[in-house]
């Protein structure tokens, strides 16, 4: 939490990786299996903030999170930020990701390279109707299954302890469900889709089984992060309603300068009323340093092939090498199979007769 370690207050700088935020620079196996066997389930680290990494606990602060921010804002990085750090603080057989591109794709890649984690369980590209109708129904019918259990109360994140603990034999027949998390770009497109937008008459039942998710999910283990570009339109949800926690970003400057901050900038508002905290967003999808940058190749040339079309250079040196995300992706699927974590089953539709 903010100004939890105790260390002075600095000037946030104008941009953040978010590996470093996490002390994974060199994101291997080993390091995401010591951090899964740390860190709490369902803790986020946003970015830099004045204190350090700016780290959120949907499990105690939550349930939900709403992240706010016009066009340019840093959205759909933040969210991407978010599902890679909560994969790299569980085993993906302890955390699901949900992840939902609610404006059909139209802003670009979206939250699609988020799928690469070994996490992700879905991923829902709010254009097809039929597509999102079996997503609504999938996600409904997990809610199903968690509310059905002999007892609900084992899936929610705020468990009291008793007097006198004493550890609870295992029943196999009530297995602990993995915590969900729904994670939301473009929410305000799903709420009012634009005329004519394919997706329109389907649009709904994705926006009821979200609602559902804000209303129940803290009793089940489900998580809802949105992110919206028109509070006006979704300031009547459920969604913004049951976020305890907000994000609010700062639009971009017209003309940014060498020294204005990168996309990302914005402050982290809770509940209670405690004072906001600023930070700049954890950046994840950034090629990884080596590769960042161009540099120079020195190749021989021979005055009789002058005319030759120049010879292509190895990849590794355009600067188009891996990103940080797909850097740690490959990273925690090897430490999921070191740990024999089960693979992730997609979310199906309730196979019973309706």
């Amino acid at each position: 939490g903010p100004g939890a370690h105790g260390r002075a207050a600095t000037a946030l700088p104008r941009t953040a990786r978010l590996l470093d935020e996490l002390e994974l620079a060199r994101a291997t196996p080993a390091s995401l299996m010591a951090r899964w066997a740390s860190a709490p389930d369902g803790t986020a680290v946003l970015g830099r903030g004045p204190h350090g990494p700016l780290q959120v606990d949907l499990t105690r602060e939550g349930p939900h999170l709403l992240v706010e921010g016009p066009a340019g804002s840093g959205r759909t990085e933040l969210l991407r930020s978010v599902a890679a750090s909560l994969a790299a603080s569980a085993r993906p057989d302890r955390l699901w990701l949900l992840l939902v591109d609610g404006a059909g794709g139209e802003r670009g890649e979206g939250l699609g390279p988020c799928t690469e984690l070994p996490h992700a369980a879905g991923h829902l590209v709010a254009s097809d109707p039929v597509r999102m109708r079996a997503f609504a129904q999938a996600l409904g019918a997990e809610l199903k299954r968690r509310a059905e259990l002999p007892d609900p109360a084992a899936q929610r994140p705020r468990v009291v302890a008793p007097r006198t603990p004493e550890p609870e034999p295992a029943d196999p027949a009530r297995p602990l469900l993995p915590r969900l998390v729904v994670l939301v770009d473009d929410l305000d497109a799903l709420v009012a889709p634009a005329l004519g937008s394919p997706g329109r008459p389907a649009a709904g039942s994705v926006v009821r089984a979200l609602e559902a998710v804000a209303r129940d999910g803290e009793r089940l283990g489900v998580h809802l992060v949105a992110a919206t570009a028109r509070p006006d339109r979704t300031a009547a949800t459920e969604a913004a309603r049951r976020a305890r926690l907000r994000v609010l970003l700062d639009a971009p400057a017209p003309s940014p300068g060498p020294d204005d901050p990168a996309p990302g900038r914005g402050r982290l508002t809770h509940e209670d009323g405690r004072p906001a905290t600023p930070f700049q967003s954890g950046r994840v999808t950034g090629r990884i340093p080596r590769t960042s940058t161009l540099r120079p190749t020195v190749v021989p040339l021979e005055w009789a092939r002058m005319g030759d079309p120049p010879t292509r250079r190895p990849v590794r040196e355009l600067g188009n090498g891996p990103t940080d995300l797909a850097l740690l992706a490959s990273a925690l699927d090897r430490a999921a199979r070191s740990v024999e974590a089960d693979p992730v089953a997609p979310l199906a539709p309730d196979p019973t007769p309706r």
